[in-house]
C-alpha cells in the first residue's frame, strides 16, 4: 500500500499553519484522512443497506440490482 502526503490527499495548497507543521505530523494527519475517508465510506454502505430495511421484501432484489448493491 502506497501511502500518500497530506499534499496529494487535500485539493489545492496547504494552509500556511498545515505545512509548516513537521513531517511526522503531517504523516499522521495523512493517516487520519485517509482512515476517515475509509470510515466515511464504510458509513455510506451501511446506510445504502439499511435503507433496504424501508422497502417490501418481494421489491429489495431488484432495488439492490438496480442501484449497483
Amino acid at each position: 500500500m502506497t501511502t500518500k502526503t497530506l499534499a496529494e490527499l487535500v485539493p489545492g495548497d496547504l494552509p500556511a499553519g498545515i505545512a509548516a507543521l513537521p513531517e511526522d505530523v503531517q504523516a499522521e494527519l495523512a493517516a487520519l484522512v485517509v482512515r476517515a475517508g475509509r470510515k466515511q465510506s464504510e458509513d455510506l454502505g451501511a446506510a445504502a443497506m439499511s435503507l433496504l430495511d424501508f422497502m417490501p421484501r418481494l421489491l429489495r432484489g431488484a432495488v439492490k440490482k438496480a442501484a449497483g448493491l
